[in-house]
């Protein structure tokens, strides 16, 4: 028999998929949806399991249920697509998309740093670090949690004060007149710690897509240690090869 944790997994497993068929589809906001039975045949799953899955779906809005009427789109769900061959803030990305970022600060602390930090930013040894973490929303939904740690000595004067809903790049041109031309990249799915999860009410059993990057300025000095841990609901990335 499966446990709660494996089936609240396959639900999102489930409801993930479903969410693909819908793009795939291109059902639009009012489209009548497929019946329980349908989606048991199509995914292979217990009623149990789907029902769980369509709740996800509802509490989301992306399907809609009507007494008497059946099931009904409620609207498109939300994702962002990126290539990363190209480099661009977390906001450009969901404003390209049509979408609105907004932030929700978590901390701004000063620190030590890591000896990985100290190595790739090339730090000087008793230099600390300013690091920023913030949960990124789109058009209301959570679209990444992220981390950014910059040595405090490229950041003189710094205050301690946000920047509001903005990106990292704009604060940083803005500021400082940093301009940020590369970044080295690794993408891996990770499973998040409890912290994290509590932030942003991730399940136990559910991979984060971490997009962890090192960013050069102009005079190709690291600048910026980056991890974005991207919620795969909304965020897709792609490479385009030639």
């Amino acid at each position: 028999m499966e446990n709660n944790e494996t089936r609240q997994s396959l639900s999102r497993q489930v409801k993930k998929s479903i969410i693909e068929t819908i793009r795939v589809r291109e059902l639009q906001a009012g489209d009548r949806f497929f019946s329980e039975k349908q989606l048991m045949d199509q995914f292979g799953v217990s009623r149990y399991t789907i029902r769980e899955a369509l709740a996800l779906l509802e509490q989301d809005g992306i399907i809609s249920r009507q007494q008497g009427k059946g099931t009904f789109v409620g609207r498109r769900p939300v994702q962002i697509q990126s290539g990363l061959e190209r480099m661009e803030s977390v906001t450009e990305i969901i404003r390209r998309q049509g979408l609105v970022p907004t932030t929700r600060w978590v901390s701004i602390r000063r620190h030590r740093p890591t000896e990985d930090m100290r190595s790739k930013l090339k730090l000087g040894i008793k230099e600390p670090v300013i690091t920023f973490r913030r949960i990124r929303l789109a058009d209301g939904e959570f679209a990444a949690y992220c981390v950014d740690t910059i040595g405090a000595l490229s950041i003189p004067g710094y205050s301690g004060g946000t920047f509001g809903d903005g990106s990292m790049f704009q604060f940083l041109s803005d500021d400082y007149g940093i301009i940020l031309k590369r970044a080295t990249a690794e993408m891996v799915p990770v499973m998040p710690e409890a912290e994290l999860r509590e932030l942003v009410n991730w399940p136990q059993t559910q991979p984060l897509m971490l997009l962890h990057q090192i960013h050069f300025n102009a005079q190709d000095r690291p600048v910026v240690y980056s991890m974005d841990y991207f919620n795969p609901e909304r965020f897709r990335f792609v490479v385009n090869r030639t």
